[in-house]
């Protein structure tokens, strides 16, 4: 029998199913890339899965563990599929959910055509029941027990299919909240039911209720994915244990993604930032822009200091959510975007895509939209015959006759309009990038892009030299990448206490240090039961601060014991976080602390990608071929064409360049230059 020696990673994204594996005792690393199937993504998840171990001549007993990262949560939120939801909160807050926060989006507030996301939940089954908590955490008024059970019947009577519980001040006392879980729990014995206090003990009612909404209407959807896939592979593989990616860059058990289903939303995205993160490290590189081009989205992760940013104040699909998240910024920019003309006449592309069925037109299966890929590939940029490593063919004629459709309505050449294609579809990447820095006052000049994905490398270049950054990275197997994060995340859990607000001269240092001991005892449990040692744990303290009277609060990292003096160094370091972020203080203002959290990780088996001996500077000897290439300034002009497996350490490629490999291709534009790394990843310099 053999040896289960093999970690898999699984990311299943809106055009293609990303399969990494790395055998532990052999060093392997190795990718497969196989077409998501939207009917059902269980079936493309396996056939990744088989094709990744019969490539490598691995037999699927050495399979050790198979960890996932999702889109269900993510496809349910955009479709509308989700369970029928019926809404639980105190009498007199019935519509919580329709006022918000009464304001626009932040996308519409110079586009008056954009709206709010109507809510998961209908006013009809928004119910409502006498109670109150004070908000010292009193009991004000009892829980109406025969309200909740009234409510229950006309939740029966509405077919709901999962309940959502928000009462006033739960964050505080969740008394009320778990006893009426108790009740709904027995008079709907088959119905989910989920709590706010249980998902995200902090206050702001609105955010709360619409986490424990969006958590109640994919339970349902995420417990069948879950329970079909784990069937599937242990009838085709074996027992293997299977993990689930969390939309805070950690992993978790299938037991609590099919209970807390909310944090499983963009979970395979934020794998991606956490393995950007993981190869700035290794590259020294602590300033990163990471950019994941698929064929469906784009998305946009910050790294600071090494770290991905997380963020507690988030959104899915504009519905916005209180849990630890990877702060990512996803667009409607992929190889399958699809171009169109407005009615003014102007060329857009996006946020529609072909998907995957049936995908771009040169694709084959149907499609007759232009899209991103078609015109990458009418310019040369794409090789038709060795595409996802020569499993799929592209039909050049389908590309050219789909993108010639549109250059008839734009009076432009063919090559003219491919390429604006492209400079559209860069535009809004560029766009979307300066939204999460320099609208947020940071200096992209600072940072490296960091561009994977399976149509990243061909846009890398441009963006980078668009936004004026110095370099632009490229990682080794950036097409299946997200799928190698998903190696590299730690098993984790996040635990959160309210402290109602008090401020830092009112701190009772003692009983802030005992809450952290218990949420830190709590985690390390948890982890404990998950067959994590003492060594394999680590456990990290924040605290979430904010100027008394303001409303939004700044978390900081705190070591040590919470004592005296680390009350002062983190008030210390609230001030200088401040000044960073708003760019003045006042020394003496009063701070209050509205939450202690503690993030629990288990450590992983650190993932130690391949290198190479130094082959020289010049790579003329591995060049396979030349081809035409279309440029802006050039037109088509003979392009060295390069295996990338066959590229040596230390070697430099100089543009006008494509180089290609099984899941991606990469795009050196003339006069740009590419170093090879030493694990085979491209620094491409844009300045000397």
């Amino acid at each position: 029998m053999a040896e289960a020696n093999v970690r898999v990673a699984v990311d299943v994204g809106g055009t293609f199913t990303d399969v990494t594996l790395t055998d532990l005792t052999s060093g392997l690393i190795a990718a497969a890339k196989v077409l998501t199937t939207p009917e059902d993504r269980g079936i493309g998840v396996l056939a990744g899965i088989h094709n990744a171990f019969e490539a490598n001549e691995l037999p699927l007993a050495a399979a050790r563990e198979v960890v996932h990262g999702s889109t269900t949560g993510t496809n349910a939120l955009i479709e509308r599929t989700g369970a029928t939801v019926g809404f639980l909160t105190t009498e007199g807050f019935r519509d919580i959910l329709e006022i918000g926060r009464v304001q626009r989006p932040m996308e519409g507030l110079y586009d008056i055509s954009i709206d709010r996301p109507p809510p998961l939940v209908p006013r009809h089954r928004c119910l409502t029941v006498r109670e109150r908590i004070s908000a010292d955490a009193n009991i004000l008024e009892p829980l109406d027990e025969d309200g909740v059970r009234h409510a229950a019947a006309r939740f029966r009577a509405l077919g709901v299919e999962a309940v959502a519980i928000c009462f006033l001040s739960s964050y505080l006392n969740p008394i009320h909240e778990q006893r009426a879980a108790d009740i709904l729990a027995a008079e709907m014995p088959d119905c989910p039911i989920s709590i706010s206090s249980g998902l995200s003990p902090e206050y702001r009612e609105y955010e709360r209720a619409s986490t424990a909404v969006i958590n109640a209407y994919l339970t349902p959807v995420m417990g069948a994915y879950i329970d079909s896939l784990q069937s599937r592979i242990a009838a085709e593989i074996g027992k293997v244990p299977l993990y689930v990616i969390q939309a805070n860059g950690g992993s978790t058990s299938v037991d609590n993604a099919r209970t807390r289903a909310v944090t499983t939303v963009n979970s395979g995205p934020a794998g991606g930032v956490v393995a950007a993160a993981y190869y700035g490290r290794l590259h020294t590189r602590d300033k990163i822009v990471s950019v994941d081009m698929g064929g469906t989205s784009f998305d946009i992760g910050l790294i600071e200091d090494g770290v991905s940013k997380v963020t507690t104040e988030g959104s899915f699909q504009g519905l916005p959510v209180k849990i630890p998240i990877i702060d990512l910024h996803i667009i409607g920019a992929g190889g399958g975007s699809i171009a169109w003309i407005d009615p003014g006449g102007a060329l857009n592309v996006g946020p529609r895509s072909a998907g995957a069925e049936p995908g771009p037109a040169c694709y084959g299966q149907g499609g007759t939209a232009p899209t991103v890929t078609d015109a990458n590939l009418v310019l040369g940029r794409l090789n038709p015959g060795y595409f996802n490593g020569g499993d799929m063919t592209l039909d050049a004629d389908a590309a050219r006759a789909v993108i010639a459709t549109l250059s008839g309505e734009l009076g432009l050449g063919l090559e003219e309009t491919a390429l604006g294609v492209i400079k559209v579809v860069n535009a809004n990447m560029a766009k979307g990038i300066a939204s999460v820095t320099i609208q947020r006052g940071i200096d992209v000049r600072d940072f490296s892009l960091f561009s994977f994905g399976g149509a990243g490398g061909a846009h890398a270049v441009d963006l980078a030299r668009e936004l004026t950054m110095t370099e632009a990275i490229i990682p080794p197997m950036p097409g299946t990448f997200s799928a190698l994060g998903l190696l590299v995340t730690e098993m984790r859990h996040d635990y959160v206490t309210a402290l109602g607000g008090i401020t830092t001269q009112d701190v009772n240092v003692a009983e802030l240090e005992a809450g952290f001991l218990r949420m830190e005892a709590e985690g390390a449990a948890e982890l404990e039961t998950q067959d994590f040692d003492a060594d394999h744990i680590r456990l990290t303290r924040f605290a979430d601060l904010k100027v008394v009277g303001q409303t939004y609060e700044l978390s900081l990292p705190i070591n040590g014991t919470f004592d005296a003096g680390g009350l002062a160094r983190l008030i210390d370091a609230f001030g200088d976080l401040y000044r960073e972020r708003y760019a003045f203080f006042f020394e003496g203002e009063p701070i209050e602390l509205v939450n202690l959290r503690v993030s629990a990780l288990g450590l992983n088996e650190p993932l130690v990608l391949p290198a190479g001996e130094a082959s020289g500077v010049d790579p003329t000897g591995v060049r396979k071929g030349t081809r035409p290439v279309y440029f802006e300034h050039t037109g088509f002009v003979d392009t060295a064409i390069f295996e990338r497996d066959r590229l040596g350490a230390g070697m430099v490629v100089t543009g006008p360049a494509v180089i290609e490999e099984q899941t991606s291709s990469t795009v050196i534009p003339p006069g740009i230059k590419a170093d090879v790394a030493a694990d085979f990843g491209l620094i491409v310099r844009l300045k000397d």
